[in-house]
């Protein structure tokens, strides 16, 4: 091969600094698309884990309305749900996993489109009969929300997350 070809190929084998800018910038370009996706896979995870947390409450709510034959309540305060009897007896302990926190002033909100008054207390019943009173959940956690509305007669939730 001609010496002066040699010299010319060798020069145009590597890449010059304009063409690793502009792959770098592509590379970064790509980066920042993808990282509000997994941001929002992350959110939705804690939306649903929250979710998870709040229907195994309510489904222990059932489950002792039930095997005890007496009502038992979701009650709402400040920053989460408790699960109590409607009518405490002798002997009621607050057991371990009767509870869900959702943070200071972050607890999800009640609608009970069933109530006979203007603004019910934020108490949720279910029945002795296995059944609940019809109600709809929000949770407004930050990057975390969803609703859950409650059929009273299945007491399965409809989810939805946003």
């Amino acid at each position: 091969m001609h010496p002066a070809l040699r010299s010319k190929s060798a020069a145009t084998a590597g890449f010059t600094l304009f063409e690793i800018c502009i792959a770098i910038s592509i590379a970064v370009l790509i980066i920042l698309a993808a990282v509000p996706s997994i941001g929002g896979i992350l959110q939705e995870q804690r939306a649903k884990k929250l979710f998870n947390e709040f229907d195994a409450l309510t489904k222990e709510a059932c489950s002792r309305a039930v095997t005890e034959r007496r009502p038992y309540s979701l009650v709402w305060d400040d920053s989460g749900v408790t699960l109590q009897p409607l009518t405490p007896q002798e002997g009621d302990e607050q057991q371990p996993g009767d509870r869900v926190d959702f943070g200071e002033k972050l607890a999800p909100d009640l609608l009970l489109p069933a109530a006979l008054v203007k603004d019910p207390p934020a108490i949720w019943t279910f029945w002795p009969t296995g059944t609940c009173e019809p109600a709809t959940i929000t949770c407004h956690v930050p990057g975390a929300s969803w609703t859950a509305t409650y059929d009273p007669l299945t007491e399965q939730p409809t989810f939805t997350s946003s």
